[in-house]
């Protein structure tokens, strides 16, 4: 997957959540998208994602203009969000199915067993989604990742809901990815855990992209431009 975005903006009134991000991701990047609240990071995500529409700008995947209307495109988009919508109504292992079947990724079975055993809810497969905790639900959507295998992954905040065996399953799902050649976008404000995964960092400040920049160690040019936003006396390797 090859990801680019030219000159993208988002208008909700006469207020720009988002004005005139460029970037452009190359297979394999895993990219921290950090900034205070308000930056504009959730309105990036959604717009990669296509849950929302430009008001300007182009996204760009592998070549082509993305289009919210596309399945084959919107399939190859994965979106992993607080509050990610799942049927509640279904069954763990119905959902699966749907949404497999949803996006023409038609998977055995078994595969979807495997899933869910890897993420620790084959146990559940027969539960609604709505008995779920809030953790047991983003498990289900990492498996519902797994099963669509995206060319571009997005995440908003994902490990507030998660336990620590939770996360150790996020985070090596994201590296595997990665290996796969996907584009990982991970919006969070656990700075230091998710520079432990990246390969570069993206800030945005008043919707506008300040700082875009690959890994380096040491990364004095990050420590500059990130520590306005933290909290006085705190260092983000902390």
């Amino acid at each position: 997957m090859h990801l680019t975005v030219r000159n993208l903006a988002k208008a909700y009134g006469f207020l720009w959540a988002l004005k005139e991000v460029s970037f452009d991701l190359p297979a394999g990047e895993v990219v921290a998208l950090l900034g205070p609240n308000g930056a504009g990071k959730t309105t990036l995500l959604k717009l990669l994602a296509g849950v929302i529409s430009p008001t300007a700008g182009e996204i760009v995947l592998d070549g082509s203009s993305f289009s919210r209307s596309a399945t084959v495109q919107r399939s190859a988009v994965g979106f992993l969000a607080p509050g990610e919508h799942l049927y509640e109504n279904l069954t763990v292992r119905e959902n699966l199915v749907f949404f497999t079947s949803l996006y023409q990724k038609h998977r055995a079975l078994a595969q979807i067993e495997g899933a869910l055993e890897e993420v620790g809810l084959k146990h559940r497969s027969e539960e609604y989604v709505a008995t779920l905790s809030s953790g047991m639900k983003c498990r289900l959507s990492i498996a519902k990742c797994k099963l669509l295998e995206p060319g571009l992954l997005l995440l908003d905040e994902p490990y507030g809901v998660l336990d620590g065996s939770g996360i150790d399953l996020l985070e090596s799902f994201l590296r595997a990815q990665r290996h796969k050649g996907s584009v990982v976008i991970l919006a969070s404000h656990h700075v230091a855990r998710v520079l432990t995964l990246c390969t570069r960092a993206v800030i945005l400040h008043q919707g506008r992209l300040t700082f875009n920049e690959a890994r380096q160690q040491p990364w004095d040019s990050f420590t500059s431009a990130f520590g306005e936003f933290l909290p006085h006396g705190e260092s983000w390797t902390s």
